[in-house]
């Protein structure tokens, strides 16, 4: 298993700051639903290979599912709170 030191880390952050900041709010959520999806998509693979018995590494493989599933469960909250914030604004008195 290789383990990236942290300068790695800071440069992929940097550019995904980047792009926000040049595109609007809905390039970043389309952005954000793309790469749930994609997790998804790897986990669903991951759990096929395991059914198979076609697993080399079982902690990449476990890795796989567990980020998906927090990718999905961020997905869900970002959802409730907008939804939260839409029917508190559709509250407001004018």
């Amino acid at each position: 298993m290789k383990i990236d030191a942290i300068g790695s880390l800071q440069a992929p952050l940097a550019q995904h700051v980047q792009k926000e900041q040049k595109s609007g709010f809905g390039e970043v959520l389309k952005d954000f639903l793309a790469d749930v999806n994609g997790d998804l998509k790897q986990a669903s693979k991951a759990q096929e290979a395991l059914l198979k018995g076609k697993v080399d590494n079982m902690i990449e493989l476990m890795t796989q599912i567990e980020k998906a599933d927090i990718s999905l469960r961020m997905a869900t909250e970002i959802r409730n709170k907008a939804l939260e914030a839409y029917q508190e604004i559709m509250r407001m008195q004018v």
